[in-house]
């Protein structure tokens, strides 16, 4: 009885939080309402960082850094927290805090990060999930299917069996239809559309290049969906959305594509609102930075056990809204710091975002994945999967030809093509961008 009560309450605290959230976005302020807002926020937060946590005590003294700050830009003058800082300094980080209560990043990148968790930041972050779905009329408990992956987590044996079992009863128990994600053959991707169709959700939610792959195999095979008029948002998140994906998206599903951005160790930061670009920050939960070459520190101003300040999130945005750094929407997320593509030239090599490449290959028919390898700085080879045989040299001279009206000095010879059956993908089940 004690437990269901504390459910009942904790369920009722989460929904208070989120009416006041759409409240304060249904405001009309203005952007110095905005960061006055966040500015009050992140000295109360500052605060409690200078007296609770000591890795912050030991941060102020080394840098020298003051007691608050009078707008959010003033936080390009703290130094930058990365992920190679906290892991070196992990004592500090989890002094006083339990090593059991984490927030873990999945360390495909390298090695993982570990930051610790309060116990109540649930709450924060599940209002702000609802709050970019309450945009699109989307109510906690309406049925959703989500395409995801993570069984890996589970381990094996009796430990593994005993949680998958408390997931599923969790799924049900907020009206979710699990599919897998890391089985996206031909069979899988009809089971794939059959649970779609039959269950009629209000929410479709995954990772992009899984719901790219469903939508592609539902349209090559002109299958019908039914009725899906109850179906308001198909939220695409963990990888980045390129325009081609969108488009086929609201096409095949005919619902609007939102795209969330967040990460493991943050939470959900930004999410699209009207449309799916630009991507609205959560400005009363975060401050987003951004540098000269758009390079992403994030500040926390939740309640939070370890707080952020200015911690590069590792990612390059587009940002659409940002005045002296202070990102307020994006309009593109491109991805890893580290995730460049190089490319001969005339005039030597081109360091390109992979969004380019990847977003010409998908505007041709047929294709549905791009993978990178990195041969040599003036080598590229670029591995496309797609739903028929491809004539790799057409391939070819279409991207050397649409690359070149940005790029009119590019090397045809310094990229080449395969054509794979499938993908690579990380340990966490993400599409990954690059192999080896």
């Amino acid at each position: 009885m004690r437990a269901l009560m504390e459910r009942g309450w904790l369920f009722a605290e989460r929904r208070r939080r989120l009416e006041r959230k759409i409240a304060l976005y249904n405001e009309p302020l203005s952007r110095a309402e905005i960061e006055r807002i966040q500015v009050e926020r992140f000295n109360r937060i500052w605060a409690y960082c200078l007296t609770q946590v000591p890795f912050y005590r030991s941060w102020r003294k080394e840098h020298g850094l003051p007691s608050g700050i009078s707008r959010p830009s003033d936080l390009h003058y703290f130094p930058v927290l990365d992920k190679e800082l906290l892991i070196s300094r992990s004592a500090e980080v989890f002094a006083q805090a339990s090593p059991k209560q984490v927030y873990s990043t999945g360390g495909s990148t390298g090695q993982p990060t570990r930051f610790p968790r309060g116990r109540s930041e649930s709450t924060d972050r599940w209002a702000n999930n609802y709050l970019g779905r309450a945009w699109r009329g989307i109510r906690p408990f309406e049925p959703q299917v989500l395409l995801w992956g993570h069984s890996h987590l589970f381990g094996d044996g009796m430990a593994s069996r005993v949680a998958r079992l408390k997931r599923d009863v969790a799924d049900r128990l907020v009206n979710i239809t699990r599919l897998n994600a890391y089985d996206l053959s031909d069979p899988a991707l009809r089971g794939h559309y059959e649970e779609i169709r039959s269950r009629q959700p209000v929410m479709l939610v995954g990772y992009t290049s899984a719901i790219f792959k469903v939508a592609r195999y539902i349209e090559r095979n002109g299958l019908d969906l039914g009725d899906m008029s109850r179906l308001r948002a198909v939220i695409l998140t963990a990888e980045t959305a390129s325009d081609a994906d969108i488009a086929l998206i609201e096409r095949v599903f005919g619902a609007s594509a939102v795209i969330e951005y967040g990460a493991a160790e943050t939470g959900l930061m930004a999410m699209s609102r009207a449309q799916a670009r630009p991507i609205q920050v959560i400005w009363d939960s975060y401050i987003c930075l951004v540098d000269q070459d758009g390079s992403l520190a994030v500040t926390t101003l939740d309640d939070r056990l370890f707080p952020l300040v200015n911690y590069a999130i590792g990612d390059q945005i587009e940002p659409t809204d940002v005045v002296d750094g202070n990102v307020l929407k994006i309009h593109s997320i491109l991805g890893r710091q580290q995730e460049i593509v190089q490319v001969g030239s005339a005039s030597g090599i081109l360091d390109l975002s992979p969004i380019l490449p990847v977003h010409i290959l998908k505007t041709l028919p047929g294709i549905v994945g791009v993978q990178f390898r990195q041969e040599r700085p003036d080598a590229l080879h670029i591995n496309v999967q797609a739903d028929h045989e491809l004539d790799l040299e057409a391939v070819h001279l279409y991207f050397v030809r649409e690359l070149r009206k940005d790029h009119p000095d590019l090397s045809a010879d310094s990229i080449t093509f395969h054509q794979v059956a499938d993908q690579t993908r990380t340990r966490a089940g993400k599409h990954a961008l690059f192999v080896s």
